[in-house]
């Protein structure tokens, strides 16, 4: 906006809406290189005559697009698009996507959805709508491909660039005309932001925690000690979490695709206790793990770098202070002996056969696409660009707008993605530790407890108490179900598959339009005592990978 105003632009507004038509008034279609932040626009240019489409690097504001014909139509909702009767009457499955997710987890592969000929307009793009498109599309940013080597950055450059970067991704995040608070969970990732934000905000930082009932994965202790270092108006939540199937309806329309894990309702319970707060707009810590090295999947990946490479201070290193408990000798020895061929083979030979893969599916070809990343620079890029990254942002983001909610989030700033990618990956694991530089950076700035403890929280989700208490209801879905890609005869093994049951559900309501079933299901579970919290669960402890 100052920029602008610097090259004669006037603003009658607030409104970040005035910002983008000043900005491409004065430099047309360059302006998106010079945004930071999110965005999905359709813009009509009545001098030119000509309609853009527009989204933001990483993708997290959502733009969908299908043609008939010579008719394109798009919308920031699937089921926008389904209300177009050509669009509805043909909608069909997309085989693909069904066989990556149940085979493996995949999802959100190269802009495709579960809906065949519905897309996602590719993230860092704008493109005319024209009787080109899509073959138009203009890419005007990309992850770093390319990692700097440890000669050449130092250790406290590279600090100092961490750092410096991440401060300023939360200042100019901090700015807001409703009430902004924080989400605190007590981990290195919201510290960080509480750390930084407190150098900018003007008065006290509300933060938000939640408080789990069972110690194991209570990170309250953590977040108090970090809130009181900042004085901040330090509030706690302890939500019950039942009830999941009371509100199926609802979020499977919602969600409009599969998704990974019944508490990403955990998710609208906490941000809806926080909005009826009065909260509107709140900073987090995601993404911090998959810019900085944070799971142990990279971790095994490290080692297997450094072995081949001839590393062996940083191996040894490593191996010597482990600092995650998932980090036993036993699991060493496994994932090592995978990562020399054993577990590339194995995944091949499970590709070829999908009746060892998953013992449910029916009627789909093995994809002739397949997905391994053979570096550990490579996996952190295409968790970025292509799988990880981008179902969080679909799948949170459908989440904030059914509040409405904003999340905002400084580690998916694109200059911290540029200077986390272009990290040397010695730096992201060191001496065991994960996102080292990041504990580097913030070691002065917070409790050591915080930057390095050694046990990495989190909130599992209990599944076998979930499919047990719910039994019933499973057995109701598996029962009415009427899916020509699933082998309904391996029951017990559907019974207790998230992946699986989320994509029946989702056939069922989308496909086969199968409103009935879901309201039984929610009438069953009216009669069932919810159990308590189910609390949420990081990524880390669910990937296959």
């Amino acid at each position: 906006r100052e920029e602008l105003k610097k090259l004669g632009a006037t603003f009658r507004s607030t409104s970040d809406t005035e910002v983008l038509l000043e900005a491409y008034r004065i430099w047309d279609t360059d302006c998106f290189s010079r945004f930071n932040g999110f965005w999905a626009v359709a813009l009509y240019d009545f001098k030119k005559r000509r309609l853009i489409l527009s989204r933001d690097r990483l993708g997290k504001k959502p733009l969908y697009w299908t043609q008939f014909g010579s008719r394109l139509y798009f919308a920031s909702e699937i089921k926008s698009l389904l209300r177009v009767p050509a669009v509805s009457n043909s909608r069909k499955v997309n085989e693909e996507a069904v066989w990556h997710w149940c085979a493996d987890g995949r999802r959100d592969l190269e802009n495709s959805t579960f809906f065949d000929g519905i897309h996602s307009l590719p993230a860092a793009c704008w493109t005319v709508v024209d009787q080109n498109f899509p073959n138009n599309i203009q890419i005007f940013w990309d992850v770093p491909r390319e990692r700097l080597h440890e000669a050449d950055i130092s250790v406290p450059e590279a600090m100092r660039l961490v750092r410096e970067t991440l401060d300023d991704a939360v200042r100019i995040r901090l700015r807001a005309d409703v009430p902004l608070a924080l989400e605190l969970s007590g981990g290195l990732d919201s510290s960080t932001v509480l750390a930084l934000a407190a150098r900018h905000h003007p008065g006290r930082i509300t933060t938000y925690t939640v408080k789990f009932t069972d110690p194991q994965w209570d990170e309250e202790p953590f977040a108090r000690s970090v809130a009181s270092r900042y004085n901040t108006d330090y509030r706690v939540l302890e939500p019950e979490m039942g009830g999941f199937w009371q509100g199926i309806t609802a979020f499977t329309e919602l969600q409009e695709e599969p998704y990974h894990s019944p508490n990403m309702q955990t998710s609208q319970v906490i941000w809806s206790l926080m909005r009826a707060a009065g909260t509107k707009v709140a900073l987090t810590g995601a993404a911090g793990d998959e810019m900085f090295g944070g799971y142990s999947r990279y971790y095994w990946k490290a080692q297997f770098e450094n072995f081949i490479h001839g590393r062996l201070g940083h191996f040894v290193g490593n191996a010597l202070h482990w600092t995650e408990r998932q980090h036993s000798l036993t699991a060493i020895g496994r994932e090592m002996v995978g990562m020399l061929g054993l577990r590339l083979l194995a995944r091949r030979v499970k590709s070829a056969i999908p009746a060892l893969n998953n013992l449910y599916l029916k009627n789909i070809p093995m994809p002739r696409r397949q997905y391994y990343a053979a570096t550990l620079s490579a996996w952190l890029r295409e968790e970025i660009v292509n799988t990880q990254i981008p179902y969080w942002l679909r799948s949170g983001e459908k989440n904030y707008m059914g509040m409405p909610f904003e999340a905002r989030t400084p580690f998916l700033d694109y200059r911290v993605v540029e200077i986390a990618t272009r990290m040397p990956t010695t730096y992201l694991i060191r001496h065991g530790w994960h996102k080292w530089i990041l504990r580097k950076a913030m070691e002065d700035s917070l409790p050591a407890d915080v930057v390095w403890r050694r046990v990495k929280m989190g909130f599992p989700f209990p599944y076998e108490r979930f499919f047990i208490t719910y039994r019933s209801i499973i057995d109701l879905i598996l029962r009415e179900a009427r899916n020509p890609y699933i082998d309904f005869s391996r029951y017990a093994r559907l019974r207790t598959d998230w992946n699986a049951l989320s994509y029946i559900l989702w056939y069922e309501f989308f496909i086969n339009d199968n409103k009935p079933l879901f309201k039984r299901i929610e009438e069953m579970s009216a009669a069932i005592e919810q159990p308590a919290a189910m609390p949420y669960v990081p990524e880390y402890l669910m990937s296959s990978s």
